[in-house]
């Protein structure tokens, strides 16, 4: 508390004797008041935004098993060796946010954390001595082996202590990574380590033709070319792009990446489209024309949690991941489409269960991620990835302030689309793939009543530069360089 300190003021009357003007009037003397305490700045106990917390230490109560220690818990790696364990009951590890946050939500990749559920509480303070009860009798979904996400109450902490009860299979506790979600209280937000890779660390040639440089037998490319005048874009087959194929919209940069160039005044993949592309799709056939581009079959695949169709399907579950920089996005037209470029996709016959956007906009240094979910036959809900928060799930963000730490034109940043089961994860990384996570979020198909797990639908990934601007000027463009890119499925 902030007390009022009361000003005295003492008026002292001497008696002058010359100088000056020379009068012998009595002279008022103000003398000040002793300086006041100085009272504590107020403690800060809220903020806006919702980033994810860079943890700088994790320690435990010594338990863990020799080579399973807490630092593994929190050093960006979802591989199952690089994990924190420690069998019996109570364990604890506690995370060190570095300075005092106002926590959120609690972050926690469970070890084997997609076939038992693990048991949990987790208690936080801004000393790390004292520790007060956030959540209490928690279990993981089982769900999935990412981030779970838990809703806390809005507490100011520097410190979280996760206490582990063992998992519904034995008495062992193990967790993957673990981080916090919220913003900065006392200090100004960290400045991100550099990327631990450049371009030049991906030993690709800037000498041969992008499919000389990256597996593209598996996938099909749309640009906003139309050589042959028929209104529609121009695309390049499996074949196509494996045996060298390049234009004015693909084509190998200098420095060896994969560069997807797509100008708002452009041919368009169809007549219902709205945007032009230089963009990636997947050909799970590899080239075998036998096998239709439409359809469940053996070139598409199909989400984790649908019903088996009962034919052949080309996978289920998949994995797409990609290094890359985005060198330039529109900066004419109108203000809720400047600036937007679409990186990644999973797409099914006609709706999108993900669209991934970069977003920069003219004014600002450094952009932002954020991710759209098509419900089937409905409406778009979108998910911050990085950067703002979305104020309307129902709209895409239109945050127009800097983003602290953002992504800026030319930085090398990684996401990795992780669909298991009913979900959907994207993980952002800065640098290439083994670099620091810096964003994540998540869509519960199921929870979200998605609509796509029937047996009808398929799907494949797409990757590249889709425009989302259509109203600024023709010459306009969005160019996204990549230099790593793979996928898989189950």
């Amino acid at each position: 508390m902030i007390r009022a300190v009361p000003l005295v003021f003492a008026v002292v009357l001497v008696t002058g004797c010359g100088g000056g003007g020379g009068s012998d009037a009595p002279v008022s003397v103000v003398t000040p008041p002793p300086t006041p305490p100085t009272a504590p700045p107020p403690v800060a106990t809220s903020c806006d935004g919702s980033e994810l917390i860079n943890v700088i230490a994790a320690s435990d109560d010594g338990q863990s098993l020799s080579g399973s220690g807490p630092e593994l818990a929190i050093d960006d790696d979802f591989d199952v060796a690089s994990r924190w364990e420690a069998p019996g009951n109570a364990r604890t590890i506690t995370l060190d946010l570095g300075a005092r946050h106002l926590v959120r939500e609690v972050g926690v990749a469970w070890y084997q954390g997609a076939q038992r559920t693990a048991s949990f509480a987790v208690s936080s303070s801004e000393d790390g001595v004292d520790f007060e009860p956030l959540l209490s009798a928690q279990s993981s979904s089982g769900a999935t082996s990412s981030f779970e996400r838990y809703d806390t109450p809005d507490t100011p902490a520097r410190y979280l202590q996760i206490e582990n009860f063992g998992n519904s299979q034995n008495s062992d506790n193990a967790i993957l990574e673990a981080t916090a979600f919220g913003c900065t209280l006392d200090t100004a937000a960290p400045v991100f380590e550099a990327p631990n890779a450049g371009p030049g660390d991906f030993a690709l040639d800037p000498m041969q033709a992008p499919g000389s440089n990256f597996e593209l037998i598996s996938w099909k490319l749309n640009t906003p070319a139309d050589l042959d005048g028929n209104g529609i874009s121009d695309t390049a087959s499996e074949t196509d792009l494996d045996t060298g194929f390049e234009d004015g919209f693909f084509f190998t940069g200098p420095d060896g990446g994969m560069v997807f160039r797509s100008t708002i005044e452009g041919a368009k993949t169809s007549a219902n489209t709205n945007y032009t592309r230089s963009e990636l799709r997947e050909m799970l056939r590899e080239g075998n024309t036998g096998i239709s581009t439409r359809g469940v079959n053996l070139n598409n695949w199909l989400l984790g949690y649908q019903p088996e169709p009962g034919v052949p399907v080309g996978g289920r579950n998949g994995v797409l991941r990609a290094t890359l920089a985005v060198d330039h996005v529109t900066e004419t037209g109108s203000r809720n489409q400047v600036g937007r470029v679409i990186i990644g996709q999973i797409h099914a016959e006609n709706d999108e269960p993900l669209r991934l956007y970069y977003r920069k906009f003219p004014e600002n240094d450094r952009g932002f991620v954020y991710l759209a979910h098509e419900i089937r036959d409905a409406d778009d809900l979108y998910f911050p990835v990085f950067g703002p928060a979305n104020s309307d799930p129902d709209s895409a963000p239109n945050d127009d302030s800097e983003v602290v730490n953002g992504i800026g034109l030319g930085d090398l940043f990684s996401y990795e689309v992780i669909q298991q089961g009913a979900r959907i994860d994207v993980i952002l990384r800065r640098g290439d793939l083994s670099g620091p996570i810096i964003g994540h979020n998540f869509v519960d198909m199921e929870e979200q009543a998605s609509g796509y797990d029937v047996p009808q639908e398929w799907m494949y990934f797409k990757a590249g530069a889709y425009s989302q601007n259509n109203t600024g000027d023709g010459d306009d463009f969005d160019q996204v360089t990549f230099y790593a890119l793979e996928k898989s499925h189950d």
